[in-house]
């Protein structure tokens, strides 16, 4: 084959822009420019000036914020690898390289104004007092009318922070876990655990069971989760998400749900081990990552009203590969919330690293 051309390089050149943030998309351009001006940055990360999740500026601040995101580093219940509590500071660490802008060309710092809250500080080592906190915690949210994505920390987390947002209203829930997570207290163990968090939210009228999916449910726990069964929650297993393909379950799923509130829980064992070594259970034959994107992606017209991502244990997680995939997961999560919020209160708001 020939040479290019010149005259084909001179066109070429003709598509270039000499500035970083020239993008064609116009609302991405005109984000860029803006977040760029106030301090936002796409360059290495010794360079940042914001080391919040997705450089979302930080502040305990409540007043006008539409969406908090937040670690809570607990793993006092999990019953197998501690180390959980690190979970949070490894997501965060790695959330700098995700977002600003999803492929579906989403950008939430345009539309809420999003903060991170930072970590969760307890006053006890006790499990039942930590749970007692975090709900304290996410009742001043749902007070100040704000959306929490929660990085953990042990999946234990997710039920006091679905009862202090359900507040008269029983949740719909999607659930992503290799386990059910409605089994009795273990033997031995303490009451506030990550074994029978769903079970508890139903018993004390947080959770809907007609309306809860699990998905990605497997091994040799299964024969625990009779619970689930026995309230009506839909288990879509492992193997019947690869065998029917995740288009035709989420068609399923979706219709069970419903368009009332809902609440998203992602465990990590959810997805395969071979992707997410990193996590307290790790389970073989599981969810892959893209999977496990495309089904929070299928959520895009749910009425969620916080999220959640689970049981990230970076001491097993070799050269970061399971904290990417859950950073990487979470900005899908905070797309969906942000569009579902603006839906549901028809207002948008700019997030501002500096003051406009």
């Amino acid at each position: 084959m020939s040479k290019t051309s010149p005259e084909k390089i001179a066109e070429y050149k003709a598509m270039c822009t000499e500035h970083v943030l020239d993008v064609k998309h116009d609302k991405t351009r005109a984000f860029l420019h803006r977040a760029f001006e106030e301090g936002y940055s796409m360059m290495a990360e010794n360079f940042l000036t914001h080391h919040g999740f997705f450089q979302a500026p930080h502040t305990k601040t409540l007043t006008d914020v539409d969406i908090a995101i937040l670690g809570v580093p607990m793993d006092q219940g999990a019953p197998h690898r501690g180390g959980t509590r690190h979970g949070p500071e490894s997501a965060r660490k790695w959330s700098h390289i995700h977002g600003p802008v999803n492929h579906q060309r989403i950008i939430p710092f345009e539309t809420c104004n999003v903060i991170d809250w930072g970590d969760m500080e307890f006053n006890s080592y006790s499990a039942k007092e930590r749970c007692d906190e975090i709900y304290e915690a996410f009742k001043a949210f749902k007070a100040h009318n704000i959306v929490p994505l929660t990085c953990g920390g042990e999946h234990t987390m997710s039920h006091p922070i679905m009862k202090a947002l359900s507040g008269n209203q029983s949740l719909g829930l999607i659930h992503l876990d290799a386990h059910a997570d409605t089994g009795a207290t273990p033997i031995g163990g303490d009451d506030c655990n990550d074994v029978s968090i769903f079970r508890k939210a139903v018993l004390d009228g947080t959770l809907d069971p007609k309306r809860t999916v699990q998905i990605g449910i497997r091994g040799r726990a299964s024969i625990m989760w009779d619970f689930s069964r026995d309230t009506g929650m839909r288990i879509f297993s492992a193997d019947e998400v690869h065998d029917r393909g995740v288009e035709a379950v989420m068609d399923e799923a979706l219709q069970i749900v419903g368009a009332g509130p809902a609440y998203l829980s992602v465990d990590t064992d959810a997805i395969d081990s071979t992707y997410m070594p990193g996590t307290t259970l790790p389970e073989p034959f599981g969810l892959t990552g893209l999977q496990t994107r495309n089904i929070i992606r299928r959520l895009k017209d749910v009425d969620l009203v916080g999220a959640d991502i689970a049981e990230l244990c970076p001491a097993h997680d070799a050269n970061g590969i399971s904290a990417n995939l859950v950073a990487g997961l979470l900005f899908e999560m905070l797309c969906l919330l942000s569009e579902a919020r603006t839906r549901r209160t028809g207002k948008t708001r700019k997030t501002h690293w500096k003051k406009p």
